[in-house]
């Protein structure tokens, strides 16, 4: 009977202890909700809230950046969820490699398109992240 208390004591510890809003997270990956995806700028838009966001406001241009800028958007996800002070450290830091995986597939994939109008935020977005990461460490 001590045993099971005690482990299920040690569980309910574990649970409490857990912040719920992560395990969601965790789950969903990059993927982001609704409210999440309206404050990203609006080339992000179709990406994460469908077809009926269609245009030049609502895409990057493929024809001048390629087709490896679709990393970009979760990068930007990732980078805002790093941003949260309600999470720990432990997970901003691993939101913030995430996005810094992704931000330098995009940077990769747009060297070959220089009139990509992408250059410059992902430059920035880029060095963002690195600042972050040296400040959580």
């Amino acid at each position: 009977m001590t045993v099971f208390r005690n482990t299920a004591v040690l569980i309910l510890f574990a649970l409490a202890s857990f912040p719920l809003g992560a395990l969601a997270e965790d789950v969903e990956g990059w993927r982001p909700s609704t409210s999440e995806a309206i404050v990203l700028p609006k080339f992000c838009w179709r990406q994460f809230l469908g077809d009926k966001f269609k245009g030049p406001p609502y895409e990057i241009p493929r024809e001048l950046c390629g087709v490896g800028t679709n990393h970009y958007c979760p990068a930007l996800v990732l980078l805002n969820r790093a941003n949260k002070s309600s999470y720990d450290s432990g997970h901003r830091r691993g939101f913030l490699e995430g996005a810094k995986k992704k931000t330098l597939y995009t940077l990769k994939a747009i060297e070959k398109f220089p009139r990509c109008p992408l250059h410059r935020e992902a430059e920035s977005t880029y060095q963002i992240i690195e600042r972050r990461l040296r400040e959580l460490w």
